[in-house]
């Protein structure tokens, strides 16, 4: 799989400057579980004060960058695809909950990022998801999150 911010886009509704998942790689339907990718630009802004001397990426973008991908899996599995319609359109959601989020490493600028996420539960309204960004090869953050969605 290699679908990126265009698809992306027609799926969830975050856009730039807030659109945190660059592209989409792997989805198991069977497993519920989804793989993608966020390049860390040097250039973003937040660097300027989370931390000039330090730059690390937020947490709580990291936490969104997870949530996002999990969004995207809720897509895959609920129409039972691993492609995306041309037709498609995201559904309105709500962030209802952060379960829990840990951080283990930094992210540090220009740096890829591997996000994993596993469908935890769903019940037609409310989905919670476990997710893991990875850099250089560690477990940079867990986070499992919780949406309702609206429609």
């Amino acid at each position: 799989m290699n679908i990126g911010r265009d698809g992306i886009e027609r799926i969830i509704p975050q856009r730039d400057p807030i659109l945190y998942v660059d592209r989409l790689t792997g989805v198991d339907l069977d497993a519920g579980v989804i793989s993608g990718e966020r390049w860390i630009d040097p250039a973003d802004p937040v660097f300027n004060g989370h931390f000039p001397e330090y730059p690390v990426y937020p947490g709580t973008y990291i936490v969104e960058m997870i949530g996002q991908l999990g969004l995207c899996l809720y897509y895959f599995l609920e129409n039972k695809t691993d492609s995306i319609s041309p037709e498609a359109k995201p559904l309105p959601l709500r962030a209802t909950r952060i379960l829990g989020a840990s951080f283990m490493e930094p992210i540090l600028p220009g740096r890829t990022v591997t996000l994993l996420a596993k469908k935890l539960e769903f019940d037609g309204f409310l989905a919670t998801a476990v997710g893991q960004a990875i850099v250089d090869g560690k477990v940079a953050c867990v986070s499992i999150g919780e949406v309702a969605f609206l429609a």
